[in-house]
């Protein structure tokens, strides 16, 4: 007499099968992210109709694909948004810089809009092989690579930003793990926002957080 599978467990056998590839690009995702202490740090909510206005930006001066040194000043005057990735990054890099794409199709003609990615393994990343990476995704002159002095770009990160950025603990294969946040930082350099780069959420609310940015801005 043959024996039959209890319901119970073929619906967990057909579960299993869609659930596995669903944690395992979790698990990929997982691995490059850092635990961020800006969320621990943020203000108070702003009034009604503002963007809160977090703290000023440190002094920073690093190196574009082009080659140009690119400082704070260079900046002043500009609303920007800036993300940290890698270009050989395996995980949610890619999506990131995917999102950082669309939002330059839609800043496109916003001459008071900039968009900076600024390499968290700058040892492999040189000019070089940002602009190849930054040509892959059709980025403009309004989009900036960055590369410089690891330690600095490091402490950039985590102190200036309060994004966590570390090579410690990582892999062969990610050597790097970093923040998926995009920040939104205004024309005087003070973080205003933060948003989850891997979400059409998190797009959708900086879109709305750059705008009103802009008109505040006016």
């Amino acid at each position: 007499m043959s024996k039959r599978i209890p319901p119970l467990l073929a619906g967990l056998s057909k579960i299993k099968h869609v659930l596995l590839p669903m944690l395992l690009l979790s698990v990929l995702l997982a691995a490059c992210g850092k635990k961020d202490d800006a969320f621990e740090m943020l203000d108070a909510p702003a009034p009604a109709g503002e963007l809160p206005r977090h703290w000023l930006l440190p002094a920073f001066s690093f190196t574009e694909r082009s080659g140009k040194t690119i400082t704070q000043s260079d900046l002043r005057g500009k609303i920007w948004v800036a993300d940290f990735f890698y270009t050989s990054c395996p995980g949610p890099c890619p999506m990131m810089t995917s999102r950082l794409g669309d939002l330059q199709k839609v800043t496109a003609s916003m001459p008071d809009v900039a968009l900076v990615s600024i390499s968290a393994d700058p040892g492999r990343d040189t000019p070089e092989v940002l602009k190849e990476y930054a040509a892959k995704f059709h980025a403009g002159d309004g989009w900036f690579f960055l590369t410089g002095d690891k330690s600095a770009i490091y402490e950039f990160a985590n102190k200036g930003f309060k994004l966590g950025v570390s090579d410690e603990g990582g892999t062969v294969k990610e050597p790097v793990t970093h923040s998926t946040k995009l920040v939104l930082v205004d024309k005087n350099g003070y973080v205003r926002g933060f948003y989850d780069a891997l979400t059409a959420e998190g797009s959708a609310h900086l879109l709305t957080d750059l705008e009103r940015l802009r008109k505040e801005s006016r």
